[in-house]
């Protein structure tokens, strides 16, 4: 249950990924939860923490409606800012962080990054892509990994449904639109290619922007693409869904 959840780890601060937030933090302080709480993410998140915290003051000020005192929604949460090759130690699970490719300003432009995880747990180990291009330092990260799971792109497919849709779309647009989607994530393609150079044992394809409509529309193209470079398991996550993760 969400009183029990110590450790929140945030990828980025597009809204998301960090819409969920606010819903695990505000029922934890309903319902009285007063253990400790640990958010990491990279900079900037801080002040969205900061943000909702100030969403539940007018709430505080009202109370529940029986005149009792009320938690104080800031209490016993911790916000942990991390940046690129950045490691935090939970017990036996160590989890590595690495700025990736999802922006095109580094740090010091914009004041925050993107970020993938590698999460250790003794002889196992899964590695997060979080949203990415395609990354070097996502493959380093992943390298040797039991489960990769990474974020995937139909890009032709998407492409051509947009511009099908939007007949008058000038061609400078449609080429910048490809720039972005083609860099700024990752083609099923481009994800085999990552999975292969890792040597990933296993890999499971998330946060998928396909055209719209029923996933398995698009599944033959992400299958093909990833299998093109990938001769591993591959899985489509599903919500709730669970994965072997072997050792060693």
């Amino acid at each position: 249950g969400t009183g029990e959840v110590s450790a929140i780890f945030i990828s980025h601060l597009h809204w998301d990924h960090v819409g969920g937030l606010a819903a695990v933090l505000g029922l934890r302080w309903r319902n009285n939860f007063s253990t400790p709480i640990t958010v990491y993410g990279p900079p900037g998140t801080g002040e969205v923490v900061a943000g909702i915290i100030a969403s539940l003051r007018p709430q505080e000020r009202v109370g529940f409606g029986t005149g009792a005192a009320v938690l104080d929604p800031a209490a016993n949460i911790t916000v942990v800012e991390l940046v690129d090759g950045q490691q935090v130690e939970l017990d036996s699970l160590t989890v590595t962080a690495r700025g990736n490719t999802h922006y095109d300003f580094p740090l010091e432009r914009i004041g925050t990054t993107s970020l993938s995880f590698r999460f250790d747990l003794g002889e196992r180990s899964i590695t997060y892509s979080g949203d990415t291009g395609p990354s070097t330092a996502l493959t380093e990260l992943a390298h040797g990994s039991d489960l990769l799971v990474s974020e995937v792109i139909a890009l032709e497919p998407l492409i051509g449904q947009i511009v099908a849709s939007r007949p008058d779309m000038p061609p400078p647009v449609q080429a910048a639109m490809r720039q972005h989607l083609s860099t700024h994530h990752v083609d099923a393609g481009e994800v085999g290619r990552m999975a292969q150079a890792a040597g990933v044992a296993r890999l499971v394809l998330t946060h998928f922007a396909v055209p719209p409509g029923p996933l398995r529309a698009s599944e033959t193209y992400l299958r093909d693409g990833v299998r093109q470079h990938y001769a591993g398991p591959i899985d489509l996550a599903r919500d709730l869904a669970s994965f072997d993760v072997g050792c060693g």
